[in-house]
């Protein structure tokens, strides 16, 4: 999508649709008739009138067709419902045409504005917030490291234990919670609902249910606060990006780099080549015993099979 230009949304089945299809009554006029509504809602959405084109635009739309001839495939249009004359005596700048399922596709004026500040802001907020840096993978803790590991933990609801210097130990309690004051009060639903709405608002004709599963298991897992999992959805929404369990995920934490496994020892304690050695010491040892000429019954060891 090129920067700066605007779309509007046109269902692919229009040509199909029962009163386009109306308008072949009116023979070649038809496809001139059917070019113009597509002008109409083209120039509804570059000045965001709400759906409404005034009369005197339409010779504009359908040039180099003269004006009469405009008029008339206007009324055609209206005809079979794709527009609505407006006509009103009192005031000149409402007479005109209404495109009738123009704000229903393409939403009002107060619609686009309140989307574009919602993308604005999603976008700064994303720009001012550094993203985490990939998370390190920590190395495993012994039971003393384990023991001291108490309000280290963020986001842990358990009971941490500490050891004191005399050997005896303290239970503090480490709890750090993932809600907020204002959210204490309302369900994993509820406060998945408010996320996924407001992404809504942001990327209109979502899909919603999908998102708002992901928000879901966003919650249950009790490692980030609503608002950072609204953020992180809010730079989706400003990278057109979609929205997965592992895209929010790497958004909220970072991408965790690999780590190489160590390389196992040539030979693990227990192994054939253990043996081996061990069955060699044995027999060098009867072998020293025998030369110093000690009896049979004075031999330590056996060889195994």
């Amino acid at each position: 999508m090129a920067l700066g230009e605007i779309y509007i949304k046109l269902a692919v089945s229009f040509p199909n649709d029962p009163k386009v299809r109306a308008l072949a009554r009116y023979g070649a006029d038809a496809g001139l008739a059917r070019d113009l509504y597509v002008q109409m809602c083209l120039y509804c959405k570059d000045l965001l009138s709400d759906g409404f084109v005034p009369a005197e635009q339409i010779g504009l739309l359908v040039y180099p067709l003269d004006l009469e001839h405009g008029n008339q495939l206007a009324k055609q249009l209206a005809s079979v419902g794709l527009t609505k004359e407006v006509s009103n005596q009192e005031a000149s700048d409402k007479q005109g045409w209404e495109v009738c399922s123009f704000l229903k596709r393409n939403g009002t004026r107060e619609d686009v504005e309140r989307l574009s500040q919602v993308r604005a802001e999603a976008g700064r907020n994303g720009g001012i917030k550094s993203r985490k840096r990939p998370a390190q993978r920590p190395s495993k803790a012994n039971g003393k490291q384990v023991a001291n590991q108490d309000a280290q933990q963020k986001g842990s609801n358990t009971v941490s234990v500490s050891v004191e210097p005399d050997g005896s130990t303290t239970d503090r309690d480490s709890q750090t919670p993932t809600v907020s004051a204002g959210e204490a009060g309302l369900s994993v639903t509820q406060r998945a609902k408010r996320i996924t709405d407001a992404y809504d608002v942001a990327v209109p004709m979502c899909k919603w249910p999908a998102v708002n599963a992901v928000v879901i298991r966003a919650i249950n897992a009790e490692a980030w606060t609503d608002e950072a999992v609204r953020d992180a959805l809010m730079r989706h929404a400003a990278d057109n990006r979609p929205v997965t369990i592992d895209s929010l995920r790497t958004e909220l934490d970072g991408i965790a780099p690999r780590i190489q496994a160590s390389r196992s020892s040539p030979s693990a304690p227990g192994s054939a080549a253990d043996q081996r050695r061990a069955d060699v010491a044995r027999l060098r040892e009867i072998d020293r015993q025998q030369r110093e000429g000690n009896p049979p019954g004075t031999i330590q060891g056996s060889v195994s099979a």
